[in-house]
């Protein structure tokens, strides 16, 4: 059964969520994978990011993420794309920061600060070539889905599909129950399709903080 569980950070300014972090959940889903062996009515499941992006709640594939840190004001590149934030530091390496909820074409939550002053995260991916990041309002959880396609005509164009939790995860502690309904692990959201959301940028030149 698909389940969520938390990813670290859960506020601006909490401890980020590590590569290694990462890597010890990636690894613990191969070994559970692999311990079901070939148990009938299995299906495929997929570990992934949630995260809230604006108003919605989007899902990035744990084995495209490097690490997710805290966001921090970023130097911004001349004639760039609006969706593209700025350059920063991390680890000795200039990180290009993208705003997911505006490379998406998503609403900004309401009362929402524009994405260079809003607090949030970046969840840094993991990819040959220039380091890109994107900038996310907030990390809810790592939750393990089964990812389907949407409808046709649906779907944007960097969405890979859609997927659901497990509805146990709502149950797990009263600060589920507090949150709203579109933040919680259990509602559908959708899936990023990484390739997809960069290609535009990618193509114009940008990012490419070398």
């Amino acid at each position: 059964m698909p389940g969520s569980s938390p990813a670290g950070p859960q506020a601006p300014g909490e401890a980020a969520l590590s590569a290694a972090r990462i890597d010890e959940i990636l690894d613990a889903r191969t070994r559970a994978l692999a311990s079901r062996g070939a148990a009938p009515e299995v299906r495929a499941t997929r570990a992934l990011l949630l995260c809230r992006a604006g108003a919605e709640t989007v899902g990035i594939g744990l084995e495209e993420v490097a690490e997710v840190f805290p966001f921090r004001p970023c130097t911004p590149v001349p004639g760039a794309p609006a969706a593209l934030v700025g350059l920063t530091g991390r680890g000795g390496l200039l990180v290009s920061v993208v705003d997911l909820a505006a490379a998406l074409g998503a609403a900004a939550a309401p009362g929402a600060a524009p994405a260079e002053a809003a607090p949030g995260h970046v969840v840094t991916l993991r990819r040959d070539g220039p380091r890109i990041g994107l900038k996310v309002d907030r990390v809810l959880s790592v939750a393990e889905a089964e990812v389907e396609a949407g409808p046709d005509g649906l779907g944007r164009r960097a969405v890979a599909g859609y997927a659901r939790a497990a509805p146990q995860s709502a149950r797990q502690g009263s600060d589920q129950s507090s949150r709203r309904g579109s933040d919680r692990a259990d509602a559908g959201f959708a899936v990023i399709d990484v390739a997809a959301l960069l290609a535009p940028l990618l193509a114009g030149g940008r990012p490419n903080p070398a």
